[in-house]
């Protein structure tokens, strides 16, 4: 549980990030405007593994392989444009595969656990 002095630390530091201009003028970060997305993503198993294909039956959406599917965290379309930069690079030690483990919940390609 947060104290009371951390809580009003965090408000503070919030509210300097709200005044945060660029040089246009402009708030770097708008913390009030949310926005929606949504992602079709269908299972077709021939589909490579840790590989999308674009839909052929449906405009904007994609498909994967079933173990492409469960490897991919589902909330990463929720993620900041920002946290997107920031790369969490691990090297598969079964395949080889380098990946970002910031979308994955375990190596797409082979099915293998990330290690610690």
């Amino acid at each position: 549980m947060m104290s009371r002095k951390e809580a009003e630390l965090l408000e503070q530091s919030v509210k300097k990030i709200q005044k945060i201009d660029n040089m246009v003028g402009k708030p770097f970060y708008d913390l009030s405007a949310g926005r929606e997305y949504k992602a079709h993503i269908r299972v077709d198993n021939t589909v490579a593994h840790g590989l999308f294909r674009p839909d052929p039956k449906k405009k904007e959406a994609w498909l994967c392989s079933e173990q492409t599917y469960r490897a991919m965290k589902k909330d990463i379309f929720a993620l900041d444009e920002q946290m997107l930069d920031l790369a969490d690079n691990y090297l598969c030690a079964s395949c080889k595969t380098t990946l970002d483990r910031q979308f994955w919940n375990f190596c797409p390609y082979c099915g293998e656990g990330f290690k610690k």
